[in-house]
C-alpha cells in the first residue's frame, strides 16, 4: 500500500490515489510500558510514518533516550504532559519543556515541522490557577518561546453533558474550544473517542473545524465511557470519519492512540511479529480509509453500512 504523500490537496475532487493524504503516525502510549526506542522500532517495522510522543513522565526529555527513537522512527507530535504537572513544576513549565523537546526534535526526517498537543486546563478548583492565566493568555505560540518548525494545537477533551453551563468550555463547547484557539493563536487536535464518550457526532463535529486551525487527529474507537479502543471494537463511524478527512484539504497527522491492553503482548522470546502485525493491519486500515476504501466494520454501531461521503466543509 502507498504511503501518504506529503503536499496540499490542489482540489477536492481530484482522484483518491492522487491525492494527498494525512501522515499515519502511532502515540507512544499505544506501548508506553516498553522503552522509546523499542518503540520507535516496533512503529517503524509496522510501517507509520512518524512517532506521536506522549510526555508521561519528565525522564522523557531531551537525551539519549528520545534521540535513539527520534532517529529509528522520528517523532513529528508532541503530546505535552496531561497530568501530575507537579512533577515539571507546574503546569506552564510542563507546557514549555514539550515545547522545548519538539524545537530540539525539528529536523529533515519529520519535515522541519514537530507540532504540539496541549490539554487545557479542565477548569477545576485544583486548576484554578492555571485556569485564570489561560484564560486571560494570548498569542501562546510567544508566550511559550516557541521555535521555528514548531506549532501548537489545544485538544478537545471529554465534555460531561450535564455541565448546566459550567466549566471552561460550556454550552457549544466545541464552538468555545474554536474560539479559544483563534484567541491564542493555536490550532486544534481532535481527539475522535474524546467526542464519542461525549456522545457528539463525529462527522458533524468534524466539518466544525475551519481547515485553518486542522492541526492533529487522535484516533481511536469509544463505546460508552471506554476509550481508546481499536477501530471498529466501539460505536464510532471511524471509517466514514477518516474518509471524509481524507477528501478535504487535511494534510496534516493522524495518530494511532490506543490502549495497550488492546494489543498483542511482547513474547517471552522478545518476538514482536504478532504486535508488529497488529499495528500494521491498523495502520493499513486508516492508509485505506483516508484513501476512500474504508473497512467494512469501521462503519459504527449507528451507521449500517459504508457509503462514499460528501467532502468536508469545515465549518
Amino acid at each position: 500500500m502507498d504511503e501518504p504523500a506529503h503536499t496540499q490537496a490542489a482540489s477536492h475532487d481530484r482522484p483518491a490515489q492522487d491525492r494527498p493524504l494525512p501522515l499515519v503516525v502511532m502515540s507512544t502510549g499505544c506501548l508506553f510500558h516498553l522503552p522509546l526506542p523499542q518503540i520507535a522500532a516496533i512503529a517503524r517495522a509496522a510501517g507509520f510514518a512518524g512517532l506521536d510522543l506522549v510526555m508521561g513522565s519528565p525522564k522523557i526529555a531531551p537525551g539519549a533516550e528520545v534521540e535513539a527513537a527520534h532517529a529509528i522512527c522520528p517523532v513529528r507530535v508532541v503530546h505535552a504532559p496531561f497530568r501530575n504537572w507537579s512533577a515539571w513544576g507546574g503546569h506552564l513549565n510542563a507546557w514549555r519543556a514539550a515545547v522545548d523537546l519538539a524545537g530540539g526534535l525539528v529536523c529533515a526526517e519529520n519535515g522541519h515541522n514537530v507540532h504540539v498537543t496541549l490539554h487545557p486546563p479542565a477548569g477545576t478548583i485544583r486548576d484554578a490557577i492555571q485556569t485564570r492565566w489561560f484564560s486571560r493568555a494570548v498569542d501562546l505560540p510567544r508566550l511559550l518561546d516557541v521555535a521555528p518548525g514548531v506549532s501548537l494545537s489545544l485538544e478537545n477533551l471529554p465534555w460531561s453533558s450535564n455541565l448546566g453551563g459550567g466549566g471552561l468550555f460550556a454550552k457549544d463547547n466545541l464552538a468555545e474550544l474554536l474560539a479559544e484557539c483563534r484567541a491564542k493563536g493555536l490550532g486544534l487536535t481532535l481527539d475522535v473517542c474524546h467526542l464519542g464518550v461525549s456522545d457528539r457526532d463525529v462527522l458533524t463535529d468534524l466539518d466544525k473545524v475551519p481547515p485553518g486551525l486542522f492541526r492533529h487527529v487522535h484516533f481511536s474507537d469509544a463505546s460508552g465511557y471506554t476509550e481508546h479502543l481499536p477501530p471498529g471494537q466501539g460505536v464510532l463511524p471511524l471509517g466514514p470519519f477518516l474518509a471524509r478527512l481524507g477528501q478535504a484539504r487535511y494534510t496534516g497527522t493522524v495518530s494511532l492512540e490506543l490502549d495497550p491492553s488492546q494489543l498483542p503482548d511482547i513474547q517471552h522470546d522478545g518476538d514482536n511479529e504478532p504486535l508488529v502485525r497488529a499495528l500494521a493491519a491498523q495502520r493499513q486500515g486508516m492508509a485505506a480509509a483516508l484513501a476512500g476504501d474504508p473497512p467494512p466494520t469501521w462503519c459504527g454501531s449507528r451507521q449500517p453500512a459504508c457509503s462514499p461521503q460528501p467532502v468536508a466543509a469545515f465549518g
